[in-house]
């Protein structure tokens, strides 16, 4: 029984990561809480594919919270909504350890979710899927710097000044002449925090004690772009930059001899600067996948269709389809229409890159909505797939 003298709820967005637009309170422990979204540099796409919150006073109380505001524009096209009936949000007592809600009501008309709940602890973190930000970035590459077979590099800042790393992952002492190359890529879309659990997983796999990725280590050089976007995932953006621009479009755009694209989209110029640098210095790359996260579909697409290519990507698909948690909802696209993503690197210097695409709602692989925990194991297993198909 709350007394007369429960302190109100309070609401929180004042800290990394966090996102929130307009509060409406409806009554004592009753909320209509609209996200608050991004636009990109000309105000238009507006996405809202982002909420983080924190809320306090609220133990004892039977909480009833309204999210709504979901409706935008992508690609120039309104009414976009990246919310779903199975896209349910998450929670934590302690900003870590994160659980779905155990139900929600999805008013599709509306577009409106409302979350009713008992909440069991006086504090109570919200997200749309668990976090993963800049400063667990930074922790996990403090780990990982410690390796032996690990190398971090900073190759650029983002438009706010923080630094974009590379990490390479190998055996040292072998010479790289016969090693093959794979690249993995995350966070260019700031709410997609998903991906950076799978990264995490791969990392803390490749560099490791296990014999399989000591064997790898031997034969392959990992590179890891692990954050491309590490303003939006401190501020609590979506998919722009500061300037406006998404970082996973305009890749065609970003000529490294162009100064004027180095200040607006610094975040794709160095990273595709190191791209070059590698193939440059008489290397290759034998399959780089740049992830993604979406609501309710699955699916690989790239622009590469040679026919080596399409046969190691057929490869690769049927080995993550038959040994990991990965749920395709199509087989995988080839794009033949001029694009403006990483997928380009291809048309540019025949880069074998694929698009992944991971959904956030219900996996029917899985049963449920995935975990931290299923990204992390599957980090370790897509990085061993893309390894071990490039090697057959």
């Amino acid at each position: 029984m709350l007394s007369a003298q429960t302190p109100p709820i309070l609401i929180n967005k004042n800290f990394e990561g966090g996102s929130l637009g307009k509060v409406e309170k409806l009554g004592d422990a009753v909320f209509r809480l609209h996200v608050e979204g991004q636009c990109d540099e000309r105000g238009r796409n507006r996405q809202a594919s982002w909420h983080f919150f924190r809320m306090d006073n609220v133990a004892g109380r039977d909480l009833t919270l309204t999210l709504t505001d979901f409706v935008g524009e992508y690609n120039d096209k309104p009414g976009a909504c990246p919310m779903y009936a199975e896209t349910i949000p998450v929670f934590s007592y302690d900003g870590k350890t994160w659980t779905h809600f155990p139900a929600m009501d999805w008013d599709d008309k509306a577009k409106e979710a409302t979350l009713k709940f008992h909440a069991a602890s006086n504090t109570l973190w919200v997200a749309h899927i668990p976090p993963y930000t800049h400063g667990d970035l930074l922790r996990l590459l403090a780990d990982v710097d410690r390796s032996p077979h690990a190398r971090t590099e900073v190759i650029g800042k983002t438009v706010q000044g923080r630094d974009l790393h590379l990490v390479t992952v190998t055996d040292f002492s072998t010479p790289d002449t016969a090693k093959k190359t794979v690249w993995l890529q995350a966070r260019q879309h700031a709410w997609e925090a998903g991906t950076s659990h799978v990264m995490e997983g791969a990392l803390r796999f490749v560099t490791s004690d296990d014999p399989r990725a000591t064997e790898l280590r031997r034969q392959v050089v990992f590179k890891f772009t692990p954050m491309m976007h590490p303003d939006g995932c401190a501020n609590g953006w979506v998919r722009f930059n500061a300037n406006g621009f998404d970082v996973n479009r305009h890749w065609n755009e970003v000529d490294l001899r162009d100064k004027e694209k180095l200040r607006l989209m610094p975040e794709i110029w160095y990273v595709k600067k190191a791209i070059f640098a590698w193939l440059d210095s008489g290397r290759r790359i034998d399959v780089m996948i740049n992830m993604h996260n979406t609501e309710v579909t699955e699916f690989m697409d790239t622009h590469a269709d040679d026919d080596a290519s399409q046969a190691m990507m057929q490869r690769l698909y049927t080995n993550l389809a038959e040994k990991t948690s990965f749920d395709p909802s199509r087989k995988t696209g080839i794009r033949k229409e001029p694009g403006n993503t990483t997928n380009v690197l291809y048309n540019e210097r025949k880069v074998p890159v694929l698009l992944m695409e991971q959904r956030t709602g219900r996996s029917k692989k899985l049963g449920r909505q995935p975990t931290v925990a299923d990204r992390l194991q599957f980090g370790r297993e897509l990085i061993t797939v893309m390894a071990e198909t490039v090697l057959e």
